[in-house]
């Protein structure tokens, strides 16, 4: 099962961008999905920041709020696989074989604003950040980037941009986040809560994600 990228040509970064949201590839089915757009199959991290931005992206979800709320966030979005086979008919990273990668976004990021990425996987098997970090920049994970979560690529962009591993907007991924050390260090605020780990990263998104 081969898989190709339909929303990196229709919605390329903008010059104006500040932010970029980094993921890997959509999945297979995209004629089934919700929302024809990124994360458009369960669209969970749209459901976040609709809730961290109420004001600003409202439900129900629709493709054209979801738009106006990135250009008016100046958030952009790519991924960084352009072309895949699927070992099984799954969503999940771990059973893809990337076949090409999408190397253009590093001339999109230059020619852009941008002085933050926000990665929506991590360091496992075919994770955005580590397929972006190492087999696009050639760069080597450190465990000080596995610990913090973070690091600041000085050299390669002509100016200093972060790139900041998210805790995954999925909903699979909430046994992990309950036992991470952010969480644990604010629990106490979700005590009283019926959701606490979506709550929390509710807030976490927001914070993350609003420009002044």
């Amino acid at each position: 099962m081969i898989t190709t990228h339909q929303y990196l040509e229709k919605y390329p970064i903008l010059k104006d961008s500040e932010k970029l949201i980094v993921g890997t590839i959509h999945p297979h089915n995209h004629a089934d999905f919700a929302l024809p757009f990124f994360y458009g199959n369960v669209a969970s991290i749209w459901k976040i920041l609709s809730e961290a931005f109420p004001g600003d992206l409202q439900q129900p979800l629709t493709l054209e709020g979801i738009l106006t709320f990135l250009q008016k966030k100046k958030i952009a979005i790519s991924d960084v696989i352009l072309k895949c086979e699927r070992t099984t008919p799954t969503a999940f990273d771990s059973d893809l074989i990337p076949l090409e990668l999408n190397q253009q976004i590093l001339s999109d990021i230059k020619n852009s604003n941008i002085t933050e990425i926000f990665f929506t996987s991590g360091f496992q098997k075919n994770g955005a950040f580590r397929l972006f970090y190492v087999n696009i920049l050639g760069k080597r994970i450190t465990q000080d980037i596995r610990q913090k979560r973070e690091v600041v690529e000085d050299t390669f962009f002509g100016r200093p941009i972060k790139l900041t591993v998210l805790y995954s907007p999925s909903g699979s991924s909430n046994i992990g986040l309950s036992k991470s050390k952010l969480f644990l260090e604010n629990k106490d605020k979700y005590k009283d809560s019926k959701k606490p780990i979506h709550d929390f990263k509710v807030d976490y998104y927001r914070d993350k994600f609003d420009i002044k």
